[in-house]
């Protein structure tokens, strides 16, 4: 076996080791049970609040009916003058349901019941629709001029500059944020890991035993591949959460046809794409961070790791201005261009030159962490219960 398959046999030996490491498919599939379980339950308790009954006695101080289907619930009133007795009553009282009452000063309605149900927003939908009908007759209206009364009034802002998209363009920014808000996930996820697990090989003297059999360059390179490969499986996991919920409460519990439109599939690419690599850059960071750290309890460092987080936070920034000066350089700057360039690419027409080379760049970018990384942590395990200085690891970088 010669060297280089030698390298890349240990690296996918490390990859493996770490995705396994904190991936448990037994834990998988019990949150996943769990979360069936507990959608089982909203349904049960969403369906039996549904289920009305097929008619509700009222009493009310007018004559008063309302319109519904043959096949819906029904809903009667009965007319008396004086309604204190039936509201006194009405927790003892089995021939209402509840109480309509009219005030004649203000001209308001009010629903008297003795417990909460779900029939009784249906009869307030109801009871608006007809109402507001009735008000409508009154005045003599006609249908053009109902339509006007109740017709929402938008206002559409349009830019003139060409390369901006316009409003209806820009619900696809969705898109670019829901990557980003899934990224911010996976983030805490690799700063946990990450620094439990170097820090933890080092104080347990693992790494030195590995060390002996392969390069401190293989080793952080497999922890990488190890820890990219577990955020975008919790991206990917999120993601079919988040659509699963969004299929229960539509589908199932509102009967609604699920509605993707939001979703820009022609984007999508390019922002895994960008996630990706993104992922990668802000591992290799905190690896190099984590590398350098003795102690974990008493290390001032540990708040450094925290760093990568902040290009997906200036990018939810920069929506108001995407062709401004910083935003366009935060573009291509390499350690922000995974979070910026997304959410600038949905908010204006770029040429695909300019796409790749802002994507080449942050590529260049995680090639070199990673060995700048690997170069910290060989400085680490020679320096064992004195943790070095930010300088030092600096300065280790360029040996």
């Amino acid at each position: 076996m010669n060297k280089s398959s030698l390298i890349q046999q240990q690296l996918w030996i490390v990859a493996k080791w770490e995705f396994l490491h904190f991936f448990k498919l037994k834990q998988e599939i019990i949150s996943k049970l769990i979360m069936l379980a507990i959608a089982g339950v909203i349904y049960f308790f969403a369906t039996a609040n549904s289920q009305l009954e097929q008619g509700y006695h009222l009493a009310s101080n007018l004559e008063f009916s309302v319109k519904t289907e043959p096949t819906s619930t029904q809903f009667k009133f009965t007319k008396h003058d004086d309604l204190t007795a039936i509201i006194a009553n009405l927790a003892e009282n089995t021939s209402y349901d509840g109480v309509l009452k009219f005030d004649q000063a203000t001209h308001s309605y009010t629903l008297i019941t003795a417990v909460k149900s779900a029939w009784q927003t249906t009869l307030q939908s109801l009871l608006r629709a007809q109402l507001q009908q009735a008000q409508f007759d009154s005045l003599g209206l006609s249908e053009q001029q109902r339509l006007g009364l109740t017709k929402n009034i938008s206002i559409e802002h349009r830019v003139l500059d060409e390369l901006l998209k316009n409003q209806a363009d820009r619900s696809q920014t969705y898109t670019a944020f829901g990557v980003l808000i899934l990224l911010f996930v996976a983030m805490f996820g690799i700063f946990g890991q990450l620094f439990v697990s170097i820090t933890g090989e080092k104080q347990n003297r693992v790494t030195e035993q590995l060390l002996a059999t392969m390069t401190p360059q293989t080793w952080i390179d497999g922890k990488l591949l190890g820890q990219i490969l577990l955020a975008v499986k919790t991206m990917i996991g999120t993601l079919l959460s988040i659509i699963l919920s969004m299929l229960f409460f539509t589908v199932i519990i509102k009967q609604q046809a699920l509605n993707l439109d939001f979703i820009n599939w022609s984007l999508l690419p390019w922002l895994l794409a960008y996630a990706i690599v993104g992922l990668g850059i802000c591992a290799a960071f905190m690896a190099a961070i984590a590398a350098g750290i003795d102690d974990p309890n008493h290390s001032s460092k540990s708040a450094l790791m925290m760093l990568p987080l902040a290009p997906i936070v200036i990018a939810f920034f920069v929506i108001d201005a995407p062709n401004s000066v910083l935003t366009i350089v935060l573009s291509y700057l390499p350690i922000t261009a995974f979070a910026v360039m997304p959410v600038r690419m949905s908010l204006v027409e770029i040429p695909i030159w300019q796409a790749l080379l802002s994507l080449l760049l942050s590529i260049g970018c995680f090639y070199y962490l990673r060995i700048f990384a690997a170069r910290i942590f060989k400085m680490g395990m020679n320096m064992y219960a004195k943790e070095p200085s930010l300088k030092a690891m600096w300065l280790s970088i360029f040996k």
